[in-house]
């Protein structure tokens, strides 16, 4: 039956159902971080982008801790807002039976749930992305069976519909960045991982993936140097609205992104991850400035674990190049990053789902890792929102956060066999 099914299946019904599912969960939850990129936007409409990072009291809103894109983004979703709120407040007072109750709702929740549609929409690309990668690789059967999974899949259709993280964009742009790294069109390359990474930090750890792509593709130092010109006057371009005019806007960039966005905003051994912090210290708020052993702090020890094990990922890319180990690479890195990093948030296997899933046509072994994987990291983000009751018990930390330890061990031992 499930082969008959996807037989009939199409790219344009799969896609369909992407948007219906996901239109179906859109309405019922907001997550706190819509919350706090509402008043993003709204503050930028209000006082503009000039000195937002430096000057503004946000108060008891939080203070903005992601990159200039994201402002951005929030803003133009903000001015999408008035401008419905102007077309249906003139139908409000001038049709009676325009429902005022709409009104009310629209003025209460209406900018919180715009924000989210473009994830929502993120994921319709990300899906019809998967669908294309798998039809070249595979053909255009195991295409369909990869976009009707990811239709369905709660991972996805938690984050942008219902959270509204926007992790969906951040790995969309990151993902074809990377396709067009390895086709050699290095400024499509550069466009959209600078996208990526000024609308949210998060995928910088795949950074040294690409020197060793850079490598293989024999890159030409006229294209190094287009490059980084481009990349330099991107980065200028959408900086100008936000730095001070007495500051060279690339002096600025560099302070605020070293300052007051990479460091995090909460400096602890977990922000709420179940990982190799959370197994021997539960989720409890602890700094990373803990002594593991004089004078090396937990935070410099997770830096110097993790340098060990991307040095060794990153050769054995180097020896065994191709788009298979590729994937494997960006699952290893972001999984060896979200154990034994401090500072990680609950959603941050989320770059290792799509690799892993699109692995899974390369060698049917890692289906087990991808479903697994699924299931932590399903049960990650919702008990720490949902339920967070759950999580007074330490049995079920600890058992989540070695499950999501032993996976990763297991997938760098896949990785050393090679």
């Amino acid at each position: 039956m499930a082969k008959n099914l996807v037989k009939k299946l199409n790219l344009k019904i799969a896609l369909i159902l992407s948007l219906l599912v996901r239109l179906l969960c859109w309405p019922w939850l907001i997550h706190g971080d819509v919350n706090a990129t509402y008043w993003w936007g709204k503050f930028a409409a209000e006082f503009g982008l000039k000195g937002f990072y430096n000057w503004l009291n946000f108060g008891g809103y939080g203070r903005p801790d992601q990159p200039m894109l994201n402002i951005l983004y929030d803003l133009v979703v903000r001015r999408l807002f008035l401008f419905f709120y102007h077309i249906f407040w003139f139908l409000n007072t001038n049709i009676p039976v325009f429902p005022s109750k709409f009104m009310q709702w629209y003025f209460d929740n209406g900018n919180q749930y715009l924000l989210k549609l473009p994830m929502i929409i993120a994921d319709i690309f990300l899906i019809y992305f998967s669908y294309r990668f798998i039809e070249t690789k595979f053909g255009p059967a195991k295409a369909k069976l990869v976009s009707i999974i990811l239709a369905l899949y709660p991972p996805l259709v938690y984050n942008s519909a219902v959270w509204g993280s926007g992790d969906s964009i951040v790995n969309l742009l990151a993902l074809l960045s990377i396709y067009f790294l390895w086709q050699r069109k290095y400024l499509f390359f550069s466009l959209l991982y600078i996208f990526s990474v000024l609308y949210k930090p998060s995928l910088l750890i795949w950074a040294p993936i690409f020197l060793i792509i850079a490598i293989k593709n024999k890159i030409s130092f006229k294209d190094i140097a287009l490059t980084i010109m481009f990349s330099l006057i991107l980065i200028y371009l959408i900086c100008v609205p936000f730095s001070p005019s007495e500051i060279n806007p690339l002096i600025w960039f560099t302070q605020t992104m070293s300052v007051k966005i990479l460091p995090g905003f909460m400096p602890h051994l977990t922000a709420n991850a179940m990982n190799f912090w959370a197994f021997f210290y539960g989720l409890n708020l602890k700094p990373d400035s803990l002594l593991i052993a004089a004078p090396i702090t937990a935070r410099l020890f997770s830096l110097i674990v993790c340098l060990f094990f991307y040095v060794f990922i990153l050769c054995k890319l180097y020896k065994n190049y191709s788009l298979k180990y590729l994937l494997l690479t960006l699952v290893n890195i972001t999984m060896v990053t979200f154990i034994f990093m401090t500072r990680m948030h609950e959603r941050y296997t989320f770059p290792a789902l799509i690799p892993l899933l699109l692995l899974c046509f390369y060698d049917r072994r890692f289906i087990k890792y991808f479903i697994l994987l699924s299931l932590t990291h399903s049960l990650n983000v919702y008990f720490v929102w949902l339920a967070p009751s759950l999580l007074d018990n330490n049995l079920v930390v600890r058992s989540i956060s070695f499950v999501n330890i032993m996976l990763t061990l297991k997938l760098i031992a896949t990785t050393a066999k090679h």
